[in-house]
């Protein structure tokens, strides 16, 4: 099934990094083990052609899909989604990404108080892949989550989570 604008998709991207943030994916609490990444439809051309928005280290760009030769899920006829939210990541191009971001998710999962933590996770001043994705949908008026987790508290293999809880039921 083709992408619809607003879909998203998880991937595998075998990239290795840098060996902080490996330490900081690692006590994150497994969000990084399947798919490291995530990415939103923005747009699909009348030939087919899908753009994705994507946080990237040198910031959030829009590109074509280049991930088919990777593992990768779609979202699409399974999550609810908004087509709303692929005009919504749109205003994220150019927002910085942060490694910080990873320590604030380790130190979530690993419940440390850090003054400020939950604001410093919800900022859309700084995002990674899957934060662009839960907020583009969140601006878009869709709620992906209904645990209650904190706005920008989302790991790849979350989103993936997602999709695959929600693929067994239907």
């Amino acid at each position: 099934m083709m992408p619809r604008p607003g879909d998203f998709a998880v991937v595998d991207t075998g990239a290795r990094s840098a060996r902080l943030v490996r330490a900081a994916k690692a006590l994150s609490r497994g969000g990084f083990t399947m798919f490291d990444h995530a990415v939103i439809c923005s747009r699909v051309r009348r030939d087919g052609t899908v753009y994705i928005v994507e946080a990237l280290p040198a910031g959030a760009q829009e590109s074509r899909w280049h991930y088919d030769d990777h593992d990768h899920l779609w979202s699409t006829g399974l999550v609810k989604t908004s087509t709303k939210a692929g005009k919504a990541a749109l205003s994220y191009v150019d927002v910085p990404y942060s490694w910080l971001d990873y320590a604030a998710l380790s130190a979530h999962a690993s419940h440390l108080w850090v003054p400020g933590l939950r604001h410093y996770l919800g900022s859309a001043k700084h995002l990674i892949c899957s934060q662009l994705v839960e907020r583009a949908e969140r601006d878009a008026g869709v709620h992906l989550f209904a645990d209650r987790r904190w706005p920008g508290y989302v790991r790849p293999s979350d989103l993936a989570e997602l999709i695959f809880k929600i693929g067994e039921l239907k």
